[in-house]
């Protein structure tokens, strides 16, 4: 796996190439998953194409796929960001809940 971002990783979305210019920049993000883990090994490097959630008012909600040199780390494990009825915080929570009872 090469892979530079993981689940729940926040970034930060720099500018959009022209050819990207329908997906939303210059905005903070979380990781959700790449594309080969929604779909499996295919086509030219798939461990560097994300799936965000984006943070952005008015701009939220999950887009794919952003690449890895637009996307810069500002912190890991910050899934508590995204809304608390979002399927991937909802899991992330029972896993914290797990942990605690254990």
């Amino acid at each position: 796996m090469t892979q530079k971002f993981f689940k729940g990783d926040l970034v930060q979305v720099g500018d959009m190439p022209l050819s990207m210019r329908h997906f939303t920049g210059n905005c903070q993000a979380i990781v959700l998953y790449t594309y080969t883990e929604q779909y499996g090994r295919s086509g030219a490097n798939p461990d560097k194409s994300y799936s965000l959630f984006i943070l952005k008012e008015g701009d939220q909600g999950e887009v794919c796929w952003y690449h890895e040199d637009q996307l810069t780390l500002i912190e890991q494990d910050r899934l508590d960001l995204l809304p608390t009825n979002n399927v991937h915080r909802k899991v992330w929570e029972a896993k914290q809940n797990r942990k605690e009872t254990t």
